[in-house]
C-alpha cells in the first residue's frame, strides 16, 4: 500500500477521510501548522517510507531540534488502547454523561486523536472542534488552555481531559479552590501511548496501567531513576529524517523502550520528576526546567516563559535562565518567583523580549534561547567584574545617590528597590560594593540577608550603625 502525506487538519477526521485513507493506503499524519515551513521542505526531501501493513499510519512528530520523526501506529496499538480506557466505568460515565465533547487540542496528535475523536465516536458521542467550544461538560484539552480560561475568569467544564505537561501545581491549587471541577491528566506520549494517569487536584504521582509493564533503571549520580516501559499500546517502528533520506529504526517486540523520563516509583505510584535532558543541578538541589516552566504557568503571569540551563563563567556550575516575553519589570517577576517558588526555582537572569524564538514546527527554540540567555548571563558576569574597579564612590556619597546611581532614577524612603532583584543579582552586588566603598569596610556575609536592605531607609539606618560601631 502507499503512504500519502496528509496536513490533517480537524475537518480531515470529522468528514470521514482518516477512515476512507486507511482501507485503500497508509495515511501520514502531518500538523497543519507545519504547512508552508521548513518542515513540509523536509518531508518533501525524500520518497516517503513505505508501511508494510493495511490500517498502519504515521503521526509526524519533532523534537527539540525541530526534524521530523514520524511515529508508526499500528491498527491493533490504537485498537488495544480504545478498548482499555472504553471498559474503565469512569470513563464511560465521563463521555455518556456528556452530550457533547468539547475538542480544544488537534486531532492530529495521537492524545486529541484518541481522546477527542475515537473514543467520542465509540461511545456516540457529538464532537465540537469549533475555536470557540469554551462550553460543555467535557472538555479536552489542555493545562495551558485551562490556565487561560480560568485567569480570564471564564465558565469551566464540569470535567476536563488534559495531557502533554505535568499539571501546574499552582492551578491545581486554585481549581481545588474554586471547586466544580474534575481534572484527568493522562501521561505518555507519541511513542508509548498512555502510561498512567492521575487527578492533579488530588494526585502528585500517576497511577501506572496495569497493561503497562515497567522498569526503572537508576540514573547516573541521581536519586532518580528512569523509566522504560512495555505495553500493548507502544510503537515499535519509526523513521527519522537523516542525511540519506528516512531511516527505519525497530524496537524488537519484547524490548522495554525508554521514556527519558526521570522520576521516583513508590506503591502510592510514579512522580514524574522531568526529562533526563532538562534536570540541572542548582542551588545544591537537581532541578526540572520543566517543573518550572509548569509552575510559572500556574502563577497566571502575563507572558509567556520558558527556562533553560545557563554556565556560570566563575565555576559554580549551572543556574536558570529564564527567558519571556512579560511587560512586567525583571525586579517585579523576580520578586514573586522568590515569593511562590523555592529558592532552588529561582532564576540568576531574565531576559525579556516581544517574541519566542520558534523551531518551523512552532515549539520553542530552546537552543537559541538557551544562546541568548547564556550571553545576557555572561554580559551581567562580565559587568559584575567591572564594578569591582570603579571608584566614582566614595565616603561622601549618599545612600540617595548609590541607588540612584544603580536604579536610574531617585528611589523612595521605603520601596524595596534593589532588594527586589535578589541578592544574587547585578543590582544587589553593585549595592554591596558600592555601600562597602563608602564606609572603607567589608560588609559581613550575614549582613547582607538581613531587611535593612529592603529600603533606603533602612540601608541608611544600617550605614549609620556600622560607621558608630567602626569609629
Amino acid at each position: 500500500m502507499a503512504s500519502v502525506l496528509r496536513f490533517a487538519n480537524n475537518e480531515y477526521f470529522l468528514s470521514g477521510n482518516f477512515e476512507s485513507d486507511l482501507k485503500s493506503q497508509n495515511p501520514i499524519l502531518v500538523d497543519p501548522l507545519w504547512k508552508g515551513t521548513k518542515l513540509e521542505e523536509h518531508l518533501s526531501s525524500f520518497p516517503l517510507p513505505s508501511l508494510s501493513t493495511q490500517g498502519s499510519f504515521c503521526l509526524v512528530t519533532s523534537g527539540s531540534t525541530g526534524l521530523p520523526k514520524m511515529v508508526s501506529k499500528q491498527w491493533n496499538e490504537i485498537e488495544e488502547e480504545i478498548l482499555y480506557w472504553e471498559k474503565q466505568t469512569e470513563i464511560q460515565s465521563l463521555y455518556k454523561d456528556a452530550d457533547t465533547v468539547f475538542v480544544q487540542v488537534p486531532l492530529c496528535h495521537l492524545y486529541g486523536l484518541l481522546w477527542g475523536y475515537l473514543l467520542p465516536k465509540r461511545f456516540g458521542v457529538s464532537i465540537e472542534c469549533s475555536p470557540s467550544s469554551e462550553n460543555g461538560k467535557l472538555w479536552i484539552t489542555s493545562a495551558p488552555k485551562l490556565q487561560s480560561t480560568f485567569t480570564l475568569g471564564k465558565p469551566l467544564p464540569e470535567f476536563a481531559v488534559v495531557s502533554g505537561m505535568k499539571f501546574p501545581v499552582p492551578l491545581s491549587r486554585s481549581l481545588r479552590e474554586k471547586g466544580g471541577i474534575s481534572v484527568l491528566e493522562i501521561y505518555g506520549s507519541t511513542e508509548t501511548g498512555g502510561i498512567g494517569y492521575r487527578d492533579p487536584l488530588r494526585q502528585n504521582r500517576f497511577q501506572i496501567l496495569p497493561v503497562v509493564q515497567t522498569n526503572f533503571v537508576p540514573e547516573s549520580g541521581s536519586e532518580e531513576t528512569e523509566l522504560q516501559m512495555q505495553s500493548p499500546f507502544l510503537s515499535h517502528e519509526s523513521f527519522l529524517l537523516e542525511k540519506e533520506g528516512w531511516t527505519k529504526h525497530i524496537l524488537p517486540q519484547n524490548a522495554y523502550y525508554a521514556t527519558g523520563d526521570l522520576g521516583n516509583w513508590s506503591d502510592l505510584g510514579w512522580f514524574l520528576f522531568g526529562r533526563k535532558d532538562r534536570i540541572i543541578k542548582h542551588n545544591g538541589k537537581r532541578v526540572s526546567l520543566d517543573r518550572i516552566e509548569s509552575e510559572i504557568l500556574g502563577l497566571s503571569l502575563e507572558g509567556e516563559f520558558l527556562c533553560v540551563p545557563v554556565a556560570d563563567k566563575f565555576g559554580f556550575g549551572e543556574t536558570i535562565g529564564l527567558f519571556c516575553t512579560s511587560q512586567l519589570p525583571a525586579a517585579e517577576i523576580l520578586k514573586i518567583l522568590r515569593k511562590e517558588l523555592p529558592d532552588s526555582h529561582v532564576p540568576r537572569v531574565v531576559l525579556q523580549k516581544d517574541l519566542i524564538p520558534k523551531l518551523p514546527n512552532g515549539k520553542p527554540d530552546y537552543p537559541t534561547i538557551t544562546k541568548l540567555c547564556n550571553e545576557e548571563f555572561g554580559r551581567i558576569q562580565n559587568q559584575i567584574v567591572t564594578l569591582k574597579n570603579k571608584t566614582q564612590i566614595d565616603s561622601h556619597s549618599s545612600v540617595r545617590e548609590i541607588l540612584e546611581s544603580i536604579l536610574g532614577v531617585q528611589p523612595d524612603e521605603n520601596k524595596h528597590l534593589v532588594y527586589d532583584y535578589g541578592m544574587d543579582s547585578i543590582q544587589y552586588t553593585e549595592l554591596i560594593l558600592k555601600l562597602e566603598r563608602k564606609i572603607k569596610h567589608k560588609i559581613p556575609e550575614e549582613d547582607k540577608q538581613t531587611s535593612y536592605f529592603a529600603s533606603l531607609s533602612g540601608i541608611e539606618e544600617y550605614i549609620q550603625e556600622k560607621l558608630y560601631l567602626l569609629k
